[in-house]
């Protein structure tokens, strides 16, 4: 059974990656690890998932319709990173390409 890590740290899919990690910040608070270790691990398996940009990526076309165009889905992307913060590793391997 696929869990959609939105549902699990209860944010919309247009959430900023600053709101992402505040509800993530806020469930460890409410489920800690020595407390509720399964909850945990499910708060935290979500929150890696949608701080992983590839997967965030392939997320987001799997949940696209057929009538949506590549230019669509480039622009709504775009407007999602706006502001965005990229870890070293991305911006090393962007570097390299």
């Amino acid at each position: 059974m696929i869990i959609d890590p939105y549902d699990v740290l209860g944010v919309r899919p247009e959430a900023t990656s600053d709101e992402i990690r505040q509800r993530y910040l806020a469930l460890v608070r409410e489920f800690p690890p020595e407390r509720e270790p399964q909850r945990f691990a499910q708060v935290r398996e979500a929150y890696d998932q949608l701080r992983d940009p590839v997967a965030s990526m392939e997320r987001r076309l799997l949940n696209t319709t057929a009538i949506d165009t590549f230019d669509t889905l480039l622009a709504a992307e775009r407007q999602r990173q706006r502001g965005r913060r990229l870890s070293t590793s991305v911006l090393l391997s962007l570097a390299e390409s």
